[in-house]
């Protein structure tokens, strides 16, 4: 069986379904088993489908501004 640490290491092999039988069989045994471990792959995959809908842009993101202003308090 599966550990929660194999479960999160295969995290996004479970969500894109890059698994082999074998694989795929443990998951599904770990799933119905641990809580936990069911939520995170929901988690995942909201995370993922979301990131997905987000619209593609080609320009470049200044990350540090945008950090540096979300640690400013708003005056």
């Amino acid at each position: 069986m599966l550990t929660c640490r194999e479960m999160s290491e295969l995290g996004s092999d479970i969500i894109e379904s890059h698994l082999s039988l074998r694989t795929r069989l443990a998951v599904l045994m770990h799933l119905r088993m641990c809580s936990r471990c069911k939520l995170y792959i929901k988690q995942l995959r909201l995370t993922s489908d979301v990131l997905q809908r987000l619209p593609f842009q080609d320009e470049t993101v200044d990350s540090q501004a945008i950090l540096k202003k979300l640690q400013t308090p708003d005056q």
